[in-house]
């Protein structure tokens, strides 16, 4: 990538640059100054350093603006595009600009992540006083946290449950700190997580009950060129995957038309 051989702090200035002109087609020194608060001369040297990587012709000056415009030849020096980056944009630029949903992520205290996470590490099992939305009581047991996934809202531990004899996922939130993680021991006889280690290839098509024109926004949408949008996910994480795709809602955008089950490879199990 351009620029690894810079110190971080010019690296970041240089990337935000390449963003900047990528969206907004035109910089000033002002950019970087009021975004990082760098004197005049670093951002004149700022500024020296992209123009060397990007050529001359990628870059214009424009005299009666007084800002460096992009041509037709200018590309990318920074990886690719993405909306994360125009809303931090929009969000340092002006916040009249963008609005956003309050955000509802679970709480999720220290108190109970920590014990977990270093049970864990430890390859310990701990006992734990757990409130489940099924059970109306409080209910005591052994576990033995493996690894931590995120649903994209909250992370749950995936623990293996001596009292169930299965593999669990529990929310963190839902155990009571002052009555758990008192006693432990070594975990022991805990099986392979074969849900874990098992992808699972789900192909997803707008959903039949759309109209033509409906389906075509919803194969825009979601990117889907071809017949199906193929998702590969851990078997372990497949509710998840459908409830964050919608498509356990009453009136979906898309529909799953098959799926398949196969081993994870040993590279598979480092990309996900």
């Amino acid at each position: 990538m351009a620029f690894e051989d810079l110190k971080h702090a010019q690296r970041e200035r240089l990337e935000y640059l390449d963003r900047l002109l990528f969206w907004d087609g035109a910089a000033t020194r002002a950019s970087l100054i009021d975004r990082f608060g760098i004197s005049n001369p670093q951002a004149a040297l700022d500024f020296k350093v992209y123009l060397e990587a990007s050529g001359a012709e990628a870059l214009r000056y424009d005299p009666s603006s007084k800002r460096y415009l992009t041509t037709e030849g200018f590309t990318r020096l920074c990886g690719q595009a993405s909306t994360d980056e125009l809303e931090e944009l929009l969000g340092v630029r002006d916040r009249a600009l963008i609005e956003t949903l309050p955000d509802l992520q679970r709480t999720q205290t220290v108190k109970t992540f920590r014990p977990l996470y270093r049970a864990l590490l430890a390859g310990e099992a701990i006992e734990i006083v757990y409130q489940s939305m099924r059970d109306p009581d409080l209910e005591t047991r052994w576990i033995a946290p493996l690894r931590f996934a995120s649903d994209g809202v909250r992370l749950h531990v995936r623990a293996w449950c001596y009292t169930r004899q299965d593999f669990r996922d529990f929310i963190p939130s839902r155990i009571d700190p002052s009555r758990s993680f008192v006693n432990r021991r070594e975990a022991s006889d805990v099986p392979e997580d074969v849900d874990w280690n098992t992808c699972a290839i789900l192909r997803l098509r707008p959903h039949r009950d759309l109209t033509e024109q409906q389906r075509r926004v919803v194969r825009i949408e979601f990117g889907i060129e071809g017949e199906c949008l193929e998702l590969r996910v851990r078997k372990a994480l497949e509710f998840y995957t459908a409830r964050r795709w919608g498509l356990d809602q009453e009136n979906p955008r898309l529909e799953c038309v098959s799926r398949d089950y196969q081993p994870m490879t040993a590279a598979e199990h480092h990309a996900y």
